[in-house]
């Protein structure tokens, strides 16, 4: 196989803003190309049908969502595909070109390979005396021309698939336009996947901030209701009791205050006012005082056992 040409390639500036693989093809040599191209796609490149069962059982119309790891999955599956591919095709061309080689071994006359003076002077060195060893100077020229033509063929034309321009099988045209191809797929979908990876990270944040609101909201109502739990609870600690369950199931200090109202005669309206206490609130558990003697003993009861300094409101001690 013909070594790579260590000679750079430079670019050409008549080619600026041009795309030689997009173009139609003018030349032979291109329009071969663009067939041979065409004739590996056809070969190496199919993509195999799904079965019938998987038709019939697939939802067409819904197609799976598109995520970063599905299109990483493309990109992994096209580099796949494209190494499958070019492996194919340099076996391919290895096995023409050891064919051609051979071909070329087989018709190369390795006579014309020398120089037809030097082998004519051999030849008269060695036998002097032969008839058919003096050639006319014709003769002699259109030997040498035919020796280099010889010469010139093989020095210049490259074993198939090869040429001038396609030295190795990096710049082999076929190989170059299966590369532009993937490349162009390459591209976009590596684009793709930078789209989707940012849709998926806006979502993702839309989703956290849907998460931190949603459990703001949550520890806001369990707040809530612990508030209204706790106001209730104060709001039946501080409501005047009805029976003899309720005065007892109420704080020691409400009780004694309680109790004094009860005991307090004539002054009963003095503290209604102080403690912002309505007659029908107390009406109730002041029948159940009036008729009940055992109750009314045990208020009575309270009040002696009373210390003084116990005997103002609780709750506006507190406030």
């Amino acid at each position: 196989m013909p070594a790579s040409s260590s000679k750079s390639r430079t670019f050409n500036v008549k080619y600026t803003g041009r795309n030689g693989f997009a173009e139609r093809p003018t030349t032979s040599a291109q329009k071969r190309e663009v067939h041979q191209h065409a004739l590996d796609v056809i070969r190496h490149c199919g993509v195999r049908l799904p079965s019938v069962e998987t038709i019939m059982n697939t939802d067409w119309t819904k197609p799976e969502p598109e995520t970063s790891a599905s299109v990483q999955k493309e990109i992994d599956d096209l580099r796949k595909r494209h190494g499958v591919l070019l492996s194919k095709l340099y076996d391919l061309n290895a096995s023409a070109y050891l064919d051609d080689v051979e071909d070329r071994y087989r018709s190369r006359n390795e006579v014309l390979d020398e120089d037809p003076r030097e082998w004519m002077k051999r030849e008269l060195r060695d036998n002097p005396q032969a008839s058919d060893v003096d050639y006319t100077q014709d003769e002699v020229e259109r030997m040498i021309e035919t020796s280099n033509a010889q010469k010139e063929l093989y020095a210049k034309t490259y074993p198939y698939p090869f040429s001038p321009t396609a030295p190795t099988p990096a710049h082999l045209p076929s190989i170059s336009r299966h590369n532009y191809n993937y490349c162009k797929q390459l591209i976009e979908l590596q684009r793709k996947l930078l789209r989707v990876k940012k849709e998926e990270q806006i979502k993702q944040q839309r989703e956290q901030e849907r998460l931190r609101q949603e459990m703001y909201n949550r520890r806001r109502r369990e707040e809530e209701a612990r508030r209204q739990a706790q106001s209730e609870k104060d709001r039946l600690e501080k409501k005047f009791p009805t029976t003899i369950e309720e005065f007892n199931s109420k704080p020691k200090d409400f009780q004694n205050l309680i109790a004094r109202f009860l005991d307090a005669g004539t002054l009963q309206e003095k503290h209604l006012k102080a403690n912002n206490w309505t007659p029908e609130e107390v009406a109730p558990l002041k029948k159940i005082y009036n008729k009940d003697d055992k109750f009314r003993s045990h208020i009575i009861a309270m009040v002696m056992n009373m210390p003084k300094s116990t005997s103002s409101d609780p709750r506006r001690r507190n406030g």
